[in-house]
């Protein structure tokens, strides 16, 4: 074809790269164009075959350039059929190994995991050890010296670890109390996290180590809400837990950290105390509950597969009548009766006079509670020591009274100033009774 071109350019006289061009159009295949005032030179040659003439020019063609650009696109379908066909057949046998490749995949798959959760068994500062499991529905939970795998491996952290025992009608049901930041939750988190690796075949952070195989692993930890659902912090704890009670078996772990914090005390302690106490009644899993309601703990009194478990925590009591409290982190039996929340609020920097406002108005309610306690107690002071008293509050009264320029004082001083006060009657404070129970606050 391009032979015929240029053999048509020199019997026409026109230049072929400027005037006469070889194309290929949609309708008549490969053909010839030059502008309409060159045409002129076609008319009256017949070997010359004139197909359209358009805007960009006059389309023409010979019987040799239309044989061949017909013979070009025979060749061209052919060479797609042959080239279909080859596709299809590589395709076809490519096929053939799609088995071999899948399975060959699931085998590496395998192999990496195993090859990963060994060596994270040996990398580990302590390494690994092998867990014995039992069938679903036997054994117990008993491990030595358990660690959380993730907290031990930060750089700076010396985790101290603790033993747990779940035991089948003697402990099923654990509750946990204890200081804040005390490591309740780290405690109960690790449990379920070594149970879930001693299932999935890995090695497990712990000196010993045996475990009964659970039909699911069912947590409520953490708090948040979902804004864009409508639903609260306590209505997304409430959903949750009902999808546990309703999902959990006798051979299942279930992990709650601190439920019913949303919602007033009282509502909180009895959905906490309903709760916890149908999972140790009715469903009789193996449960860890976390909790600062610490009245829950009188749940074991009622049902004798419940123990009570707390973290540790070293209370120094300075002179000047604050605590200095260092968090041990060690798990042992018995109940704690504080949370030390305003000792957090001390670490976290909160303003020194936030931390005296909270601390006092925390020991004005437990001397509240505690003169509930013993309204109905007889003989608890006499009269003498109640009249005794009240003259000795008047009189500490009245001398804070006559503080002078005390409405201009700021907050620090004025509470300085009534601790002078306070410190001229302390020794008949302290030797009366009632006194010393109504001006604790102070």
């Amino acid at each position: 074809m391009n032979q015929e071109h240029q053999l048509v350019g020199r019997r026409l006289n026109i230049d072929t790269e400027k005037k006469l061009h070889l194309e290929k159009q949609a309708t008549y295949g490969y053909c010839l164009r030059m502008s309409r005032l060159e045409a002129n030179c076609l008319r009256g040659q017949s070997e010359y075959i004139e197909l359209a003439t358009q805007r960009t020019g006059v389309f023409f063609t010979t019987q040799k350039l239309k044989k061949l650009s017909s013979n070009f696109f025979s060749e061209t379908e052919h060479y797609e059929d042959v080239q279909s066909s080859l596709v299809r057949e590589v395709i076809n046998i490519s096929a053939s190994y799609c088995p071999a490749l899948e399975t060959l995949n699931v085998l590496l798959a395998h192999i990496d995991v195993l090859v990963t959760f060994a060596d994270v068994s040996v990398r580990a500062p302590i390494p690994y050890i092998r867990p014995k499991m039992s069938d679903k529905g036997e054994g117990h939970v008993v491990l030595k010296n358990a660690r959380h795998p993730c907290l031990e491996i930060q750089d700076g952290v010396s985790f101290i670890p603790n033993d747990v025992e779940l035991i089948r009608d003697q402990s099923e049901l654990h509750i946990i109390t204890g200081p804040n930041m005390g490591g309740k939750s780290t405690y109960i988190r690790q449990i379920g996290v070594i149970a879930l690796m001693a299932q999935v075949g890995c090695f497990v952070p712990c000196a010993e180590a045996s475990l009964c195989i659970f039909d699911c692993i069912l947590a409520r930890v953490g708090a948040g809400d979902s804004q864009l659902r409508g639903v609260s912090t306590f209505m997304l704890e409430m959903l949750e837990t009902a999808t546990i009670l309703k999902t959990a078996t006798k051979n299942s772990l279930i992990i709650i950290d601190e439920l019913g914090r949303g919602t007033s005390t009282y509502d909180g302690f009895g959905l906490a105390w309903a709760i916890s106490e149908y999972i140790s009644t009715q469903i009789r899993c193996f449960c860890l509950f976390a909790t600062h309601f610490h009245e829950l703990t009188a749940l074991s009194d009622e049902v004798p597969h419940v123990r009570n478990l707390h973290v540790t925590a070293h209370i120094d009591q300075k002179a000047c009548g604050t605590r200095d409290i260092t968090l041990l982190y060690r798990v042992t039996e018995g109940v704690c009766d504080e949370s030390f929340g305003i000792h957090v609020a001390e670490l976290a920097n909160f303003p020194e006079i936030a931390v005296k406002l909270a601390r006092r108005k925390a020991n004005e309610l437990e001397v509240f509670m505690q003169h509930e306690q013993d309204h109905n107690a007889k003989d608890k002071y006499s009269k003498q020591e109640i009249e005794e008293g009240g003259t000795i509050i008047k009189e500490f009264l009245k001398d804070i009274s006559q503080i002078p320029n005390i409405e201009s004082m700021n907050y620090s001083s004025m509470l300085d100033r009534i601790q002078e006060v306070k410190s001229k009657y302390q020794e008949k404070i302290e030797g009366n009774p009632w006194c010393c129970d109504v001006i604790t606050g102070f």
